[in-house]
């Protein structure tokens, strides 16, 4: 489908994405690996476009959740190592990332069983990184359980130990509680090495430790975040120079005068306080649009702050409400959100008309998956796409 067909898509700036990796190397010591991690789809601007930029650039190892992402990438022929975080659970799992070369994580000692036996039926070799538990509590090894993995897998002349790594559960918050884990990793290395067991690359960074804590570098770091131009939920003395390259948009499919006290949408949720002109757009929750992430409040004064949110939004405070970008004007989103359209107010003497690009706040990770990808300023990588068209700066396929 050529993108001016297209009602909604998402727009990626792959220059962007090159800038934010220069930025963050920039902060890189010499001889600490990078680790791209492009899990959930590269947080929504696409997995396999955003490895071949990344490899075009020079990385040379990269990281997602899942081996389905993983196989993805094989398919698409990413030159790159890499490696998975999360556990396998069938043999089968074990003999296609094997036979894929694909770095698996270790994270209890029947896995490492497992493996062991499935390896050296195939003969198969493969690389893998052991996880430790230092306080995250979602998967990894304790020191006995993580001794015993290495005790397993060093009589395997099939498997490399190369790695080994925790990850940081409040590196954006408590300092106490993340030189601990720290510590906790450092010394459970400690006694696997004094046991004669050796890794190439140590790491526990991720992108907050990465901004706060340089003297946990290690041999490598592992960031996705701020390679997609944001930073992680805290406040960091570190700053970079990063560049957001997302965009949901949509066009203006319809303009309708009302007058005050027209009521829109399902419901009746919101009655105009003057007369207005009524843009309708192709995009609802379906899409991702209204969505957000809903966790326990984390504390007391924390869900304060949420109800206090809510209550300014209800009320139609600006900067509470939903606000869509049309040219250079930003304009509310009134009413329920439909499932595939919203309602956006504009002034009666608005010159928005059907057929304008619009700008969304869509978060990327909500963003539904099936919107065309739009990518512009290509530069000098591969354009040829294996899931969605790719366009340069021009604007040429």
């Amino acid at each position: 489908m050529d993108w001016e067909l297209m009602d909604k898509w998402l727009e990626i700036d792959l220059s962007k994405i090159g800038q934010n990796l220069q930025a963050i190397r920039s902060n890189l010591p010499l001889g600490v690996r990078l680790i791209a991690v492009i899990k959930a789809d590269a947080y929504g601007h696409g997995a396999i476009e955003t490895a071949r930029l990344l490899c075009a650039r020079g990385v040379d190892f990269l990281a997602v959740t899942y081996l389905e992402e993983a196989l993805a990438l094989k398919e698409a022929e990413i030159d790159a190592q890499i490696m998975i975080f999360s556990p396998l659970t069938t043999a089968e799992q074990y003999e296609i990332a094997l036979e894929q070369d694909i770095t698996l994580t270790i994270t209890s000692l029947p896995e490492s069983l497992e493996l062991d036996r499935i390896s050296r039926r195939a003969g198969r070799p493969g690389k893998v990184h052991l996880k430790i538990d230092t306080g995250l509590s979602r998967f990894g090894l304790t020191a006995i359980e993580a001794l015993q993995v290495c005790q397993v897998l060093a009589e395997n002349p099939f498997i490399q130990i190369e790695g080994i790594y925790t990850h940081m559960s409040d590196a954006a918050g408590s300092e106490k509680y993340t030189r601990q884990q720290f510590m906790n990793f450092m010394g459970i290395t400690t006694i696997l090495e004094e046991a004669g067991f050796h890794f190439q690359i140590k790491h526990c960074a991720n992108s907050s430790v990465f901004l706060k804590y340089p003297h946990m570098f290690l041999q490598a770091v592992r960031i996705g975040t701020l390679l997609t131009g944001q930073y992680p939920a805290g406040k960091f003395d570190t700053v970079l120079d990063l560049e957001d390259p997302y965009k949901f948009k949509c066009r203006v499919i319809a303009v309708q005068p009302r007058a005050q006290g027209s009521f829109l949408g399902y419901y009746r949720t919101y009655r105009l306080r003057r007369s207005a002109r009524i843009a309708v757009l192709p995009a609802g929750y379906v899409d991702g649009l209204g969505l957000s992430v809903q966790n326990p409040p984390n504390g007391f004064w924390d869900m304060i702050k949420l109800l206090l949110k809510q209550m300014l939004g209800y009320l139609g405070i600006r900067g509470f409400t939903l606000q869509v970008k049309i040219g250079e004007a930003f304009y509310p989103v009134r009413g329920k959100i439909f499932m595939q359209n919203c309602l956006v107010e504009l002034p009666e003497d608005s010159p928005v008309k059907a057929g304008d690009e619009v700008e969304l706040p869509v978060r990327k990770t909500l963003a539904a998956k099936n919107i065309r990808h739009l990518y512009i300023n290509a530069g000098d990588i591969d354009a040829e796409a294996i899931y969605h068209p790719v366009k340069n700066i021009q604007g040429q396929e």
